[in-house]
């Protein structure tokens, strides 16, 4: 009689001959003399299964793995039944047993590789389909699993490599080329990724997507005209795709923003409730100062998409107006501010999903709230927050493409020099250049640092020049943030300098990211970030407050005096006129020539109660470039004149805005020059020094509200600081009414002005900090 080891490979012959009958019969045999015999239970299983018993199969098998529980294939095979029965949860377990046993089994990895591509990111999955498809590298459905994990991971090289191996495998597969194109797009690889999203039209001519994504590749290359046409023809496959009215006014959005604005409105006419459109509608309406139609939109917008950050964030920021009506709509301003941060605090912040920032990682710079600053009050606590969303999204779009560089309290180096980095768009003839960056270019000592230039965005001159003299690198050009952050790192700095931020994205985006051992900020845009990236923030001493460390999300560190080397501001060659202001040459007249936004509406009565005191005088004010933003302010000064019997469009001139040198000229015609209260100039305060003109100013909370007053600290002239709004008031009813007290003043001023320039104590206290 045949051995029960000889009757179950009799069995299994028959097995896979498909002689189910003979092979059942023998298993069955086998069990009635050994009941628990596991290898005869597992195969009468795995053949119930085949015929369609999956209960009786699985009972079998349970049994099998029982008698014998180390076996991989046992486990493998009840994965599959349990696989059948839409017992997910304990399929997977089953396979995962099996290759605890036995690593690499290949049903285990095919029957978990589905399970888990459905499933999120892990690097379980991602193991499991990379092993598999090493099995099975013809596979292409493998492929595009794998390429959809690894892109969710934000592996995008990785995800990349799959793609393409599945186009290899089979061209036309339209949803790779497709989802390629995006990637290409997404790393600047934009010419491959039109070529990408082309093929996958020409697969799928019908589909309005591949056209869309087709024509936003083309208009990122300048094509605008190809571009064009191919979101029309997305149009004309279909009629209400509201993503290809939106690329269509993009590219329209060329010197004539009504093209744009008519195509939008088009388009939300099609698609009503399309996020992107409304979001472009109401981008656009801010830009033109009119608040309420673009906070209508972007309101639409966040109804209808409660999940899309783009409304979300410019609805956040369209709360900051550039000229409040008056102190209530500030206030008011201020609050629905706050909620819509919190609320995309919730949306995109650092303790949402990361899928949710790695989508939203583009919008990081899009919206600055460069507008809070002149709010007149603290904004620590929500700078903090917003500083804190943008580093997340900082970190989804590029953490995996720069290496960790741990923050060290001071910079420590064996390098002879320390390199020194300076990131700024204002690299030329300009207040940040004036008051902040000429001075470290040109006062550093050459011996002991070695000066790295990051020209990220605008215009050059001579002061550029100049720069990239003081420079062993200086960038420009580089274009997109990731070849910016990747070069910043590759020259590897010691530390990195930030002029400003909140004025311009780019440096926005930069500063969101750790790219030096050390970071910090100066007060080019005199507010805290709010970005731990930051981990200083560069002021002067008579800058500051006593309790100026309270108000910054950075550690605050004061530099001597003023904090900058300044240099004397040139003569101006032009020759400018009281008549071209409309200013008589008997009135007194008040140079009040800051940015409209930074006149708060608590501080409108300082101008009739001067009026009022100082007969015929006039103000002088620079219109914003948006009439809407002027004419607010016109109505506020309107009201406050009238509640003193005053017409205000008697006493107040409002010029176009003026080039450097005119203005510099129009200082030497004016009698006094009045500070903005509660947001103070410096670079202005300054040059009305230098053309000896009167300084009224009013020490305010904040750093950014006590410039002008440091700058007379500076001179030795803190007595004549004013302490409150009527001070200030009192000051300059006095130098209104007195000609002999303007020129002393103003020959007091003018006197002490050698002790503000080229100050190497600032310097020196810079070095200080830089070395540690």
């Amino acid at each position: 009689m045949a051995t029960v080891q000889e009757a179950l490979g009799l069995a299994v012959e028959y097995h896979l001959q498909g002689a189910l009958t003979e092979a059942r019969e023998l298993y069955g045999r086998i069990l009635a003399v050994e009941p628990d015999q596991p290898h005869a239970l597992h195969l009468s299983g795995v053949l119930d299964g085949q015929q369609g018993r999956p209960t009786e199969a699985m009972a079998r098998i349970r049994r099998a793995i029982a008698s014998a529980p180390d076996i991989a294939d046992f486990h493998a095979n009840f994965g599959k039944l349990a696989v059948a029965m839409g017992r997910t949860d304990e399929a997977a377990a089953l396979h995962r047993r099996a290759l605890t046993l036995r690593p690499g089994h290949p049903d285990a990895l095919a029957g978990l590789a589905p399970l888990l591509a459905e499933g999120p990111p892990t690097d379980e999955a991602v193991s499991v389909l990379r092993q598999l498809l090493r099995l099975r590298p013809e596979e292409g459905s493998l492929c595009f699993s794998l390429a959809r994990m690894l892109r969710a991971r934000g592996e995008e090289r990785g995800a990349v490599a799959a793609y393409r191996r599945l186009i290899a495998l089979d061209p036309s597969h339209g949803a790779a080329c497709n989802n390629l194109g995006n990637l290409l797009r997404a790393g600047g690889a934009v010419a491959l990724a039109a070529t990408s999203f082309r093929w996958a039209a020409r697969l799928s001519p019908g589909s309005a997507m591949l056209l869309v994504n087709l024509g936003a590749a083309l208009a990122d290359l300048g094509r605008t005209e190809a571009a064009m046409a191919a979101f029309r023809r997305a149009i004309a496959c279909q009629p209400d795709n509201g993503d290809a009215y939106f690329g269509l006014g993009s590219a329209s959005s060329g010197p004539c923003p009504a093209d744009r604005l008519r195509m939008l409105n088009h388009g939300v006419r099609a698609a009503p409730d399309h996020a992107g459109l409304l979001h472009a509608l109401g981008v656009l309406h801010a830009s033109r100062g009119e608040d309420a139609l673009a906070i209508g939109f972007l309101t639409r917008g966040v109804e209808a998409a409660p999940w899309d950050a783009a409304c979300r964030m410019a609805l956040c920021v369209a709360q900051l107006r550039h000229v409040y009506a008056d102190g209530a709509e500030l206030g008011s301003r201020r609050k629905a501010y706050a909620h819509h941060l919190a609320a995309l605090d919730g949306l995109i912040g650092p303790g949402a999903p990361a899928e949710a920032r790695r989508s939203a990682a583009d919008l990081a710079g899009a919206h600055l709230p460069f507008l809070l600053a002149y709010q007149g009050l603290d904004n620590r606590a929500l700078q903090k927050t917003y500083g804190g969303i943008m580093a997340g999204l900082m970190e989804a779009r590029l953490g995996s493409r720069i290496p960790a560089i741990p923050e060290t309290a001071r910079p420590r180096t064996v390098r002879a020099r320390l390199r020194v980095g300076i990131v700024s768009s204002y690299f030329h003839d300009h207040s940040v250049w004036r008051a902040i960056l000429a001075g470290w270019l040109t006062q550093l000592d050459p011996e002991r640092f070695t000066l790295l230039g990051y020209h990220v965005t605008g215009e050059e001159d001579a002061c550029t020049a100049l720069a990239a003299s003081r420079c062993a690198v200086f960038r420009r050009g580089l274009g997109t943030v990731e070849r910016w952050a990747e070069t910043i790192v590759a020259d590897r700095p010691d530390v990195l300098l930030f002029p400003e931020v909140g004025m311009e994205p780019m440096t926005h985006r930069l500063a969101a990211l750790r790219l030096a051992p050390v970071q910090a900020v100066a007060w080019g845009h005199p507010d805290t970030t709010g970005l731990p990236t930051l981990d200083h923030y560069l002021s002067g001493d008579l800058l500051e407050p006593p309790d100026g460390d309270a108000f910054y999300s950075e550690r605050l560190h004061r530099l001597p005096n003023l904090g900058c080397y300044v240099e004397p501001t040139r003569r101006p060659v032009a020759s400018v006129a009281r008549g071209r202001f409309g200013l008589s040459d008997g009135a007194p007249a008040f140079l009040c020539s800051q940015s409209l936004f930074k006149y708060l509406p608590q501080h409108d009565h300082v101008f009739p109660a001067i009026a009022a005191a100082v007969p015929g005088s006039r103000f002088l004010f620079f219109r914003h470039s948006q009439p809407t933003v002027t004419r607010v302010f016109e109505d506020r000064l309107e009201r406050a004149f009238a509640l003193r019997g005053i017409d205000s469009r008697e006493r107040c001139v409002f010029s176009d805005p003026l080039d450097h040198d005119a203005y510099l000229a129009t200082l030497r015609l004016m009698d006094v020059y009045l500070d903005s209260i509660g947001f103070s100039g410096f670079n202005t305060a300054l040059q009305a020094v230098e053309a000896g003109l009167p300084v009224v100013t009013l020490r305010g909370n904040f750093m950014r509200g006590r410039l002008a007053a440091a700058l007379l600290d500076r001179l030795g002239m803190a007595d004549v600081v004013a302490q409150s709004p009527d001070g200030f008031i009192a000051d300059a009813v006095r130098l209104g009414l007195d000609p002999a007290a303007r020129a002393i003043r103003g020959s007091r001023q003018t006197a002490a002005l050698p002790v503000v320039y080229r100050d190497r104590a600032t310097i020196t206290g810079l070095e200080r900090f830089l070395t540690g």
